[in-house]
This record gives structure tokens, C-alpha cells and sequence, in this order.
């Protein structure tokens, strides 16, 4: 949900919502109403635009810096009248104002994906002070009543009208969270910016009063307000509303059930239908499907505090994604560094195809008592501990003939299609992603399904009547259709014998390294937007709020990549990176952000490396003069990274940092260590830690152990050792032997930026002095778990690109003779992530595989920089560390 806003703006990157012009051709959207929202100047005032919003002030009135804002909820029906009327008070009371500066917009917030915080805000209100607050929302209020919308849950409402009240910033402002992350900040009772968090449910700063008209109504002390079951714990949010695991009766005696909320005008889909709606098609749906195997049983429906909820089955089990990744042979075996035997695959396809078998059957007893499904994907089917399977999730379930209410997963649904024929369409791909879980990639490149059922054939044995079942599905093409001709197979290094290969081209002889990197780059010279300023090249949505010069996710991370690698030789390509950069760092300067990935210093950190010392000097500069005090201490954006970059920038033929400004701020690094270390211990690695290679103890330990070894330091080197042995209490023993970080309880990572990858590469490096060893953790344990030939991913932070350069770093370390098979498997698998959508260059999918990404954290620089470390192209890969 976090990606929702970002993938709206263009078909195949991840874009600011600010650029989204609904096409009125998109078969999406055929029930909204699109276009610019024409509110008439007022003479006087001055009107601006800001991403989706529209401002308009008073000539003579400047924002106000904070107070009690009013936001009114709106729906797309209300929010033309209710504009309307907001204007002529604001104007009355010349009170600035903003809105949303198109229709469609009025969708957006409202939608079923969209942040439950700004569900309905539509109109943003900017009084005075308290007193202008409070009468402008009791006047608001009374011209708004009898007007519906939905509850806007980061505030306060104010009465049963959609006039809600929040205290908070008005004007944009950053500071520092108690973690060190970059906030929005507002001035707190001291005087000192403090972070502005727009919780839900709604809640006052604490140094504000509450004037009485924003406060609820006392609640019955008879208790006939209570909510007729006991909540046990949240399973799922969203806007429409909330999935709770609940016990029957109010003590929770009763037997265990689970509780879907819808709530009222929120949550809107593509036919104009709202939660609640929704709710009710699903209730009838699970209603006229009662008694069928596959489906839950429903018990009851009630209204409480306005939102409606159902009360169904609780199935016991994990969904089909999770018991798809619990059990995959590619993915997880008892020998990590052998490939699965054939008896581990064909027992996988057995127990895959009975639960597989099993939701076929459910879908069609559906379509026989007239139901179309509408969203088939492994998230919305569970499977028991005896692999019985039910479908879960119904709100797309309609009647056959129906228009389904949204258009289902990516990956998993085709808009066009509706009824008996989108369902086969989502039965066909769901089989593929159970073998292959890469069926996203299929929107942004159809041509990926030939591979992709050849790697399946590959890694299952599957017969090719399982490849051609699929292929028609996914083209349409009719069952009586004559199959086409086999495609040729090429002469690859990976596949077996008459499959198509799954491998990637860069270790192909017909192509060689030079020939992908080549591909890759055109890739960036297709998608560079020089004309842009808040960014030069495709990056992940966290990059929209980093700067647009940074090594993460902006364009010194693609300078970076093309640096120092051998077969790769683009002089023109680095000045024209190079110079946008240098143009577009003064602009990020108002940002709080001063770390090596996140910040103009790692734009210097590039351009330093590019030979431009004067700019590059520049950007360190104007980073290192911002406040650190409240930063982070890890390496992404703290004091570990910062330290790594000017201890490198200070040394060498053309250095740029003083050695006496790098040993201060390695001092001042090995001071923050030494606090973090001496907090009590606990298995998460004490209050406030975090963990990784890239933000936590792991990557703090190892730049203070490099600051004690530059400074001969023993307590700096003892104090890292500390820090990398709480990082690893954090980590538990998987099946496979292997040990990774165990996040919250929730899942295991092993990943470069966060888990085993990155925290193995600190171990080791450790281990070189004085063959240092951390208790009950060995870096062959944690290189277990960096052999799956099945990666979601391809990135260099959190994807197979990360393992490849990690483990030829561990190999360089001394541990080659596992590590190297290793490095060959991921390259022989890198093939399945490539994309060429339109022709022009070699392109990978950012996080979730949802579009493309050109950056180094999760894009085609971190896969170039990645993939030529690991083939001996270039010296070091991950700037500041390796």
C-alpha cells in the first residue's frame, strides 16, 4: 500500500502522483470522473500547485506555521458542492485554503489501497490561531450538515459532519524521530521542532489542549456501546477498513472468529461502490456459496460505531504465499549449498498441485451457483496444517455477468477480462507463481512468459502440456486452437537439454558481459529525464522523499555504477549524469538528510570518484555542515556511513576531506558506538536498535571496528565486536541450518541491506584481526542462507544482485569454495528478472516488481554494480564499505 500512490503517474516506473492524468481511455477508470477541478479566482488572493493539491491565500495572509488545521472529508460525489462551499467561507473569512486539484484525486484518497491516514481529505483549512479554528469549524459544520463522507482517522471529528480537526504543521518542516529518521516536523512546547505524526486514531500533541468541540462525545457507561466479541489481534488494514481475529462475547468465551470491517464511503473501488458495499456483495456471495468446500461459513453482520462488520470463519493455516514459501525446494532444503534433489521437486509438485486441484474445484462449484471470483492470488487462499485449501477474501466475488469492483493483484488479473474468463486467467497464473512467484513482471514485459514457463519446466519436470495450458491462458488463445510451433532454443550456459533457458544473456558467449552491460545502459540513456528535477532516472518510491541526488536512490547511484567497471566506457553518459547532479544538489540542501546513501555526500563520494573534485568537495561540504546531532548512527544515513566516506575522501592522490575532519567524526562515531553497547542487552539488541548492514548494529559495529583499527583504537574494536554480537542475538536458526535476522517475529531476512548477506560481510571482516569470532555465529552459517536460486528480486540492497556481489566479497575473504558455486547460481538464474518492455535497452523491476527501477539501492545500477563486481570487472561495488 505503501507504492499506491507512485504507480499511477506512468505504466512501467514508479512516478509522483503529482503527474497523474487519468487517460479517459483506461478501462479502469470508466466510472470516474477525471480532469481539472475549476474553482473561480478571487480577486485578492494567490493560488499555487503542489502535487495533487492547490493552494489559495490571501494576498496580504502568509501560512500560518501550525495550529488546528480542518480537513473535510469528501467523497467524488460531494467533492465539487462541498469546494464550493468551503471557498465562499474561506473567502468570507479570508482564511487560507488548499484542495485537490483534479476529480480523480477525489477517487485517489479515497480508494481501497490508499493510506488509511488521508482517507477522505479533500479540502485542507489553515486558521489562525484556535479561537479562527473553532468558529470556522462550527460554521463549516453547520453549512456541511446532512452531507456524508468518510471518517478521517488521523483527526478528530467534529459532530457527525464531515468537518474534522487536527494540530499539526501547515507549512513543510523535517526533523529527527527518536531513531534518527527524517520526519515532518512541527514546533513543539519547548520551542524545538518535533516530529508531526498523523496517527490513527486521531491524538493531541501533548503540550496542545483540546479546544471541546474537538473532542468525542462521552461514551455509555452502560456498556451498550461494547462491541459484542473481544478482539484478539489485527490480521489486516486497509482503508476500506480493518480484518480482526476475534473470540465471541465481549469476555472472548466464546469460539474464535474473524471480523472484517467495512467502513462507510471509504475504501472506494472502480464502479463507485465504497467498503461497505463491498461488504455487503461479499456477505451474499459467502452466502450463496454456504456449504461449498473451499469457502468459509459466515456467521452474522452488525453495524457498530457506523462501520459495518462480519463475523466469518477462522480458518486455521498460513496463506498459500506462505506455505508456498515455507515449503519450495528452490527457496528452502535442508542442504542449502546443493541443488534440490529430484525427489524434493516432485514431492513439491505433488502437495502444490492437490492444494492447486482443490481451489480449482472451489472456483468452479462458484461459477455453477453463478459466481465469478474476480481476485484469485496466493494472499487471499489458506491452506491448513492437512493442505486442505479455502478461498478467503471475497470482496470481488460477483455474480457471472457482472462488472467485478476492482481489477485484482498485479501479476495475477487482466482488467479485460471479467467472469469465468478472468478467473481462469488468475487459476493459470496462480499456478505458475507457485512455482515461479514472478508473475507481477508479466504486466511490464509479456514477452517473460515463454522463460518463465521454461524455468519452470526446468526446475519441476513439468510437461509441456502444463507450459502450452498457461501460455493460452495468458494470450487468449482458444483451446481448439492448433499449438504454435516450439520456439528455438538458444545456445545458453544454464537449462536443461530442449527448454528454453532461464540464464541471463551477460555470461552468454553469443553475448559476453560487454553486450548486457551495453543493454543495461542503454536501458538508462531510454529512461534519463534530464529536463526533471526530483529525479534523473527511474527510482524506487522511497526516492521521492530522499534527495534526487543520492547514492540510494538518485543519480550518483547510476554515476556510481558506471565508474571503475571494465567493458563499460561511457564518457559522455558520466558528464551528463555528472552535470545534472551538480546542478540539482543545491536544491537538496533544505533537506535534513546528511548521510553517505541518502544525502548530497554521496553525490560527492560519486563525483569525487568521476575526478570532478571541486563539486564534489561542494556537496560534502554542504552536507557535512548540516546538524548530524539527531541522525542515526547506521550506515545508510548515520554517523557509520558518514565516517566511511570522509575516512575515504581524506586519503588518496586527490583528496578532498581533511584527515583531521575524518577523525573527528570517527571519534564522534566510536562515542555513539560506545552508548549503543552500553544499553542493557536484550535479544532485539536493546531499546531503540535496529539491525542490517545498512541501518543498524551490524553496519555500526563494522565502521567502528574500521575507526579502531585507523585510530588504533582497542576499545573502539572491542566495542564493535559488542555490537555485531547484538546484531546476531537477533537471528535465529532456520530449517536449513542457515541464521538469519528474525524481524519482529514476523518473517527471517537475509538480505544485503537488512539480515544475513550484510551482516556475514561484517563478521568477516572482523574475523581478519585476530581471528575474532562471534559466540554461537560463524560466517558459513549466515552464507547458508544466501544460495536460493529463487529470488522475488533482483536488486542490490534486497535481491539476488546483493548475494552476488556479497558472496564474491566473502570469497575474496577467504570462503570461496562455497561461496563461488554460489555466485554461479544467482548468475545463472539473473536472466529471469530482465526486462525489455519497449525495445530500447535491459531493464530490472524496483521493489515489489511492480515497475521498473534504474537506481542503485533496487534497480539496474545495483544489478550492473553488482553483477561486475562479481565477474571480476570492477574493484569495489557498495560505495563506503566494499
Amino acid at each position: 500500500m505503501e507504492r499506491f500512490y507512485f504507480t499511477f503517474a506512468d505504466p512501467h516506473f514508479y512516478d509522483d502522483i503529482g503527474r497523474w492524468r487519468c487517460d479517459p481511455g483506461d478501462p479502469r477508470f470508466t466510472r470516474v470522473r477525471k480532469g481539472p477541478v475549476p474553482l473561480p479566482y478571487a480577486q485578492g488572493w494567490t493560488r499555487s500547485g503542489t502535487g495533487i493539491w492547490t493552494l489559495c491565500r490571501p494576498e496580504d495572509r502568509p501560512l500560518p506555521q501550525q495550529g488546528w488545521k480542518l480537513h473535510i472529508s469528501v467523497t467524488p460525489d460531494t467533492f465539487e458542492p462541498l469546494l464550493h462551499t468551503v471557498a465562499e467561507v474561506c473567502h468570507q473569512w479570508r482564511v487560507p485554503f488548499k484542495f485537490l486539484s483534479r476529480y480523480e484525486y477525489a477517487w485517489l484518497v479515497n480508494a481501497k489501497y490508499a493510506a488509511r491516514s488521508g482517507s477522505g481529505k479533500g479540502i485542507a483549512v489553515y486558521p489562525a490561531d484556535e479561537h479562527e479554528s473553532v468558529a470556522l469549524a462550527a460554521e463549516l459544520a453547520e453549512r456541511t450538515r446532512g452531507t456524508e463522507g468518510p471518517r478521517i482517522l488521523s483527526d478528530a471529528r467534529v459532530g457527525d459532519t464531515v468537518v474534522h480537526a487536527r494540530y499539526g504543521a501547515f507549512v513543510r518542516r523535517y526533523c529527527r524521530d527518536e531513531r534518527g529518521r527524517v520526519r515532518q516536523a512541527m514546533t513543539g512546547g519547548d520551542g524545538r521542532p518535533v516530529p508531526d505524526p498523523r496517527t490513527v486514531p486521531f491524538k493531541a500533541p501533548g503540550f496542545v489542549s483540546v479546544p471541546s468541540l474537538f473532542r468525542p462525545p462521552p461514551r455509555s457507561r452502560d456498556g451498550g456501546d461494547r462491541l459484542p466479541y473481544r478482539i484478539d489481534k489485527a490480521l489486516h488494514f486497509s482503508n476500506g477498513g480493518g480484518v480482526y481475529l476475534a473470540s465471541e462475547g465481549a469476555s472472548g468465551s466464546g469460539r474464535r472468529i474473524v471480523l472484517k470491517e467495512a467502513r462507510p464511503y471509504a475504501g472506494l473501488d472502480l464502479v463507485g461502490g465504497d467498503a461497505v458495499r463491498r461488504s455487503d456483495r461479499e456477505y451474499e456471495a459467502l452466502r450463496a456459496l454456504s456449504g461449498l468446500p473451499g469457502f468459509p461459513e459466515v456467521y452474522d453482520r452488525f453495524t457498530w460505531q457506523s462501520h459495518v462488520f462480519t463475523s466469518m470463519e477462522y480458518i486455521r493455516g498460513t496463506t498459500l504465499q506462505e506455505w508456498s514459501a515455507a515449503n519450495h525446494p528452490y527457496l528452502l532444503r535442508p542442504d542449502p549449498f546443493a541443488p534440490p534433489a529430484p525427489a524434493e521437486a516432485k514431492d513439491y509438485r505433488e502437495r502444490i498441485e492437490a492444494v492447486l486441484e482443490q481451489v480449482a474445484r472451489a472456483v468452479e462449484a462458484a461459477w455453477e451457483r453463478g459466481y465469478a471470483i474476480g481476485d484469485l492470488h496466493p494472499g487471499n487462499i489458506m491452506v491448513s496444517p492437512e493442505g486442505e485449501a479455502t478461498l478467503i477474501d471475497l470482496e470481488a466475488c460477483v455474480p457471472l455477468g457482472e462488472q467485478r469492483p476492482f481489477p485484482g493483484a498485479p501479476g495475477f488479473s487482466d482488467v479485460r477480462r471479467q467472469g469465468r474468463d478472468g478467473d481462469e486467467y488468475g487459476l493459470r497464473l496462480l499456478e505458475l507463481s507457485c512455482y515461479l512467484p514472478l508473475t507481477p513482471l508479466l504486466r511490464l514485459d509479456p514477452a517473460k512468459l515463454a522463460p518463465f514457463l521454461a524455468a519452470a519446466r526446468e526446475m519441476f519436470d513439468l510437461p509441456a502440456a502444463w507450459a502450452e495450458r498457461i501460455r493460452r491462458a495468458f494470450t487468449g488463445t482458444p483451446d481448439t486452437a492448433p499449438a504454435p510451433a516450439p520456439d528455438p532454443v538458444p545456445v545458453t550456459t544454464g537449462g536443461a537439454a530442449g527448454v528454453a533457458p532461464a540464464a541471463s544473456g551477460h555470461l552468454d558467449g553469443a553475448l559476453g558481459f560487454e553486450g548486457w552491460a551495453g543493454q543495461v545502459v542503454e536501458g538508462f540513456r531510454a529512461s534519463m529525464s534530464e529536463e526533471r528535477t526530483d529525479r534523473l532516472f527511474p527510482c524506487d518510491p522511497t526516492g521521492f522523499s530522499l534527495s534526487p541526488v543520492s547514492l540510494a536512490t538518485g543519480s550518483a547511484g547510476v554515476l556510481w555504477s558506471l565508474l571503475g567497471t571494465d567493458g563499460v566506457h561511457e564518457p559522455g553518459l558520466v558528464r551528463r549524469i555528472a552535470e545534472w547532479t551538480v546542478a540539482n544538489a543545491r536544491g537538496a540542501t533544505d533537506r535534513p538528510h546528511c548521510g553517505l546513501y541518502d544525502s548530497e555526500l554521496g553525490a560527492g563520494y560519486a563525483l569525487w570518484r568521476a575526478g570532478w573534485p571541486d563539486h564534489a568537495r561542494w556537496c560534502v561540504d554542504a552536507a557535512l555542515a548540516k546538524d548530524r546531532s539527531g541522525c542515526g548512527t547506521g550506515v545508510f544515513g548515520g554517523t557509520a556511513g558518514i565516517f566511511l566516506a570522509v575516512a575515504a575522501m581524506a586519503v588518496g592522490p586527490d583528496p578532498i576531506v581533511e584527515r583531521a575532519e575524518a577523525e573527528r567524526i570517527g571519534a564522534e562515531l566510536a562515542d555513539r558506538a560506545h552508548g549503543l553497547a552500553a544499553r542493557p542487552h536484550s535479544p532485539d539488541g536493546g531499546p531503540g536498535a535496529v539491525h542490517g548492514l545498512m541501518h543498524g548494529l551490524a553496519g555500526v559495529g563494522l565502521a567502528a571496528h574500521r575507526y579502531g583499527v585507523l585510530a588504533d583504537d582497542p576499545s573502539a574494536v572491542d566495542t564493535a565486536r559488542e555490537l555485531v554480537e547484538r546484531e546476531l542475538a537477533a537471528y535465529v536458526r532456520c530449517a536449513d541450518g542457515s541464521l538469519q535476522y528474525n524481524e519482529q517475529g514476523r518473517r527471517t531476512l537475509a538480505y544485503l541491506e537488512e539480515g544475513s548477506c550484510g551482516t556475514a560481510l561484517a563478521v568477516a571482516e572482523l574475523g581478519r584481526r585476530d581471528g575474532w569470532r562471534p559466540r554461537g555465529a560463524s560466517v558459513p552459517d549466515l552464507m547458508r542462507a544466501l544460495g536460493p536460486e529463487l529470488m522475488v528480486q533482483a536488486g542490490l540492497f534486497r535481491g539476488r544482485a546483493g548475494f552476488l556481489a556479497g558472496l564474491a566479497q566473502l570469497a575474496r575473504d577467504g570462503h570461496g569454495a562455497s561461496a563461488d558455486p554460489l555466485v554461479r547460481r544467482h548468475a545463472d538464474r539473473l536472466g529471469l528478472h530482465e526486462l525489455r518492455p519497449n525495445g530500447r535497452g535491459l531493464h530490472y523491476p524496483g521493489s515489489g516488481n511492480f515497475r521498473i527501477s534504474g537506481d542503485l539501492r533496487t534497480g539496474g545500477a545495483g544489478v550492473l554494480t553488482g553483477v561486475a563486481f562479481a565477474t571480476g570487472r570492477r574493484d569495489d561495488w557498495l560505495p563506503g564499505l566494499f
